[in-house]
């Protein structure tokens, strides 16, 4: 018997132990095409989703927006016999992506924050009625009703390490990231005070990665996400091709990671062992590679890991199959015609590689979705949404 060479062998159990994590991987695909769960409403343009323990039984639920028609929020509620959808919002708002959830009210219960679309200024929160649940609606409360339209993405931390939550969104209609730390009172304060982090401004740009829509305004930033960027126990904020530490007195710095993708989908975490965590950014909407950001002697050096994705809107860090090291799950919308949008997962080996994958789905609508535990059976599904294709439409793939 002739024998195997030893680094052929390694090679060997290590692709073998790959085709046997991807085998043992079922998905139970739950879709509304089938009537299998109800669609939000009847609109065609559903902006975003966020996902919460609305009713604190252990068990994620999520919400779902839809700027064109009412009711303009819903949340699923996880039951034995699939997802209830209720109410949350019964008129016509004109939401954006990027809602988030939090206990606002420190009740106990998450509550619900998003921001306007081009149409109007304003932030929102909607208070958790938890635990009756009967009535319409939940209770809607303002944020922010002050400068420019348009608030693409939200997120909550503790930025400030005062062990607190804060709220950061950025405004596109001031040019402005901002910062806000949750009132006493958030039911009877109107327009939190708000502290702006970073201003840009729109006169001119670097040459960006990719092609962009026409609607994109120059130099325009978005997305967000967080992690500990400079390991001193704080919470930093990474988005719009930054990220920003938090330096006392409500001010804020900014360090720059690309400032050729300041309009991208951010994500955080560590994809190489060791070190500060890797920041990878994608296109939102447009077409445009996939890089991973690695800092090195205080440089981010950029490293492409997908060579064209396309209006790829939905994006997380996450140790899809238990190895010990982080992979990165992104979807695609099919906007434009793109009709082999996927939904994928690009498995890590600690070292900054990707050399398998997953396509879970191909040709279904993904924007502003989620990949996180639906059933509670304590491993990742994928909560899928479109935003305008073939909408009103909903997508759930359950692991098995």
């Amino acid at each position: 018997m002739k024998k195997i060479p030893g680094t052929y062998l390694v090679f060997l159990i290590w692709f073998l132990s790959g085709l046997t994590v991807a085998s043992q991987v079922k998905w139970e695909h739950i879709s509304s095409t089938t009537g299998a769960i109800k669609v939000p409403n009847r609109g065609k343009q559903q902006t975003s989703a966020a996902v919460a323990d609305f009713n604190n039984d252990g068990i994620n639920d999520f919400c779902i927006t839809e700027r064109t028609s009412a009711p303009s929020v819903v949340w699923y509620q996880r039951t034995e016999k699939g997802w209830k959808r209720q109410v949350v919002e019964d008129a016509i708002c004109f939401i954006e992506a990027g809602t988030t959830t939090l206990d606002i009210d420190n009740d106990g219960d998450q509550d619900i924050i998003a921001g306007g679309e081009s149409k109007t200024n304003q932030v929102w929160w909607w208070e958790n009625p938890f635990p009756d649940f009967s009535k319409p609606a939940w209770p809607r409360y303002v944020i922010r009703n002050t400068g420019g339209n348009k608030v693409h993405d939200q997120i909550v931390g503790d930025f400030d390490g005062d062990n607190k939550p804060d709220l950061v969104f950025w405004a596109q209609g001031d040019q402005t990231l901002y910062f806000s730390r949750i009132p006493a009172d958030p039911v009877l304060t109107e327009n939190w005070k708000l502290i702006p982090i970073y201003k840009y401004y729109g006169d001119s740009q670097m040459e960006q990665h990719g092609t962009y829509p026409a609607w994109k305004r120059p130099n325009e930033h978005e997305g967000l996400a967080k992690a500990d960027i400079d390991g001193d126990g704080i919470t930093d904020i990474v988005g719009g091709g930054l990220w920003f530490k938090y330096l006392g007195n409500n001010q804020f710095s900014y360090n720059v990671v690309d400032a050729a993708y300041t309009f991208s989908r951010s994500a955080a975490g560590q994809l190489v062992n060791g070190g500060r965590p890797e920041i990878v950014m994608v296109v939102g909407d447009g077409l445009a590679p996939m890089y991973m950001y690695e800092c090195q002697k205080n440089t981010w050096t950029r490293k492409e890991i997908v060579q064209k994705v396309s209006n790829g809107h939905s994006l997380a860090i996450i140790d899809f199959d238990g190895d010990g090291n982080n992979d990165i799950w992104y979807a695609e919308m099919t906007l434009g015609g793109h009709k082999e949008a996927v939904n994928r997962i690009l498995f890590g080996d600690g070292k900054g590689n990707f050399p398998r994958d997953m396509i879970i789905s191909k040709g279904i609508d993904l924007h502003d979705s989620e990949i996180v535990d639906l059933d509670g059976d304590g491993d990742p599904d994928i909560l899928g949404k479109p935003y305008d294709g073939d909408a009103p439409r909903l997508d759930i793939w359950l692991q098995k």
